[in-house]
């Protein structure tokens, strides 16, 4: 159903309009660059190279990433080494079809990718009620091409908004009682397998169990598919990588201080750790404290209608990234979901209470703020500080949830 437009609904749209077309001028002026290789999509391109030469063993060697990428991002000067590739060894299927198109052009392919599925995503998302739509589905597509982080994904050339649909996709067949098939779509996106294992385990402490039904089948054939493409080595080799990387420093991976999130901002307070160090063993308890709490206030209304699915799927994608070990600002992405939900006419519900609905509002309102993002990333890099719109959101969501269990009661 598309609402008429209120007053503040034309003055979110023009803004998040007059962001888009900032964004476009941005990544129209760093055309250069972004096609020059620059980006993260270097990462992914190096790796279907590689499987489609038969060489997926080479995958997470630095050696031949480099090698592969001195073929098209030989100009890159801001790197003496390979941008890594990160992901497991079954996302580069992917990305090779990309491989028979030039760099620049496979980058531009994936780019309009990219907003089909941004479009796929605003279809997908269930909207029953209380969750109305404002916008029709078109404009709401151009409205999320003002956000910082979908900016962001498109100038890295990254792998954020496939996850956006995989996790709308998901929701769509929790909404519909499909619970294996949800897991089995969610597990499509174990390339982010730190941000899609907590989502998945909050679902079956919350009650959803046979969500394992589609989850683990899902995430064992990937896992066979990564073997097929790397050799079963990798099941040592991959963690091993990781390691190495995240003890390293200036290896073109992201930095926890770069990071939006708990541990981004225990690093820029305590300084970064060796590995492993107190803010180690620190996020793990918070993390496993926060998924179990979230599951708790979930579970009794996790089979109350659309509407006790959706608001703990919410804060489940908070409540991920705010307590993921590595995350970044292109992965807020994921939070288009709980702006679609709650920043329609939910809000206008009267029976909600005022300090939860302002607190929610005061949330989203600092997530769609585009030259915020500008200024914490891009200006005084403390992107970190993006941690308090989200705990803000997260706890506001939580209150509704509560209230939404007594009312139920």
């Amino acid at each position: 159903m598309i609402h008429k437009f209120k007053p503040r609904d034309r003055l979110v749209a023009a803004f998040l309009l007059a962001m888009a077309i900032a964004n476009g001028i941005e990544l129209w002026q760093q055309r250069t660059r972004i096609m020059g290789g620059y980006g993260d999509f270097s990462a992914l391109y190096t790796a279907g190279l590689l499987v489609r030469r038969g060489e997926g063993i080479s995958l997470y060697d630095r050696i031949e990433q480099w090698r592969v990428q001195q073929e098209f991002a030989q100009n890159v000067d801001i790197r003496r080494g390979p941008m890594p590739f990160v992901r497991p060894p079954f996302e580069a299927l992917v990305f090779l079809p990309l491989t028979y198109f030039s760099y620049p052009v496979a980058l531009v392919i994936w780019s309009v990718m990219k907003v089909v599925l941004l479009w796929l995503t605003v279809r997908v998302l269930p909207r029953p009620n209380p969750f109305p739509r404002i916008y029709p589905p078109w404009l709401e597509v151009l409205l999320c091409l003002g956000l910082f982080p979908v900016f962001l994904d498109l100038l890295q050339g990254q792998d954020a908004i496939l996850l956006l649909l995989i996790v709308a996709a998901a929701l769509n067949r929790l909404g519909s009682g499909k619970d294996a098939a949800a897991g089995l779509i969610l597990a499509l996106g174990l390339f982010k397998f730190l941000l899609v294992v907590p989502i998945a385990i909050m679902l079956w402490l919350g009650g959803r169990a046979r969500i394992l039904a589609g989850f683990l089948p899902g995430a064992l054939i990937l896992l066979a598919l990564s073997c097929a493409l790397a050799g079963p080595g990798v099941l040592f080799a991959y963690p091993k990588y990781l390691l190495d990387l995240n003890r390293a420093t200036g290896v073109g991976v992201v930095t926890a201080q770069s990071m939006p999130n708990l541990r981004g901002l225990l690093t820029a307070f305590l300084g970064r750790a060796p590995y492993p160090g107190p803010i180690h063993w620190l996020l793990l308890p918070v993390a496993v404290v926060a998924i179990v709490l979230t599951a708790r206030c979930w579970r009794p209304i996790i089979n109350a209608g659309f509407r006790g699915i959706a608001l703990g799927y919410c804060l489940s994608l908070l409540v991920a990234i705010l307590t993921s070990y590595y995350v970044y600002s292109y992965d807020m992405v994921l939070l288009i979901i709980p702006l679609l939900l709650l920043g329609g006419g939910f809000l206008n519900q009267s029976t909600l209470p005022r300090a939860s609905r302002h607190l929610v509002a005061v949330g989203l309102l600092l997530l769609i703020c585009t030259p915020l993002y500008w200024a914490l990333i891009l200006r005084f890099d403390r992107p970190y500080v993006l941690f308090f719109p989200m705990f803000i959101l997260a706890f506001g969501i939580a209150s509704m949830m509560r209230q939404t269990h007594a009312a139920a009661s």
